[in-house]
């Protein structure tokens, strides 16, 4: 079993903070910090998964790499768009799901 490390880019980073700051202006700022917790424990999983996603079909995931594998995480409600490069799993994006199309 291959073992990667993971990247994550700025503009998922800065999606993330858009989500805490989204939930937190409807709850409490913890809400939106538990929020992204729990999308981190989910991103967890691709350091050992992330070989056995395939290429993704959607187009504006392929925008963002062409190389593009997706994951579709809390619920159904968001995609994290990802690619591998050599030994690293890099994470490129979180975008809505109802937003993916083909």
């Amino acid at each position: 079993m291959h073992s990667y490390r993971m990247i994550i880019s700025n503009e998922a980073y800065d999606d993330l903070g858009e989500m805490a700051a989204y939930i937190a202006s409807l709850y409490r700022p913890e809400s939106g910090h538990n929020y992204i917790n729990r999308i981190l424990g989910k991103l967890a999983s691709l350091v050992y998964t992330a070989n056995i996603y395939p290429y993704t079909r959607y187009s504006n995931a392929r925008k963002i790499n062409p190389l593009a594998k997706t994951m579709s995480i809390m619920n159904g409600k968001w995609t994290v768009v990802f690619h591998i490069d050599n030994d690293f799993v890099i994470v490129d994006r979180f975008i809505p799901s109802k937003l993916m199309i083909l």
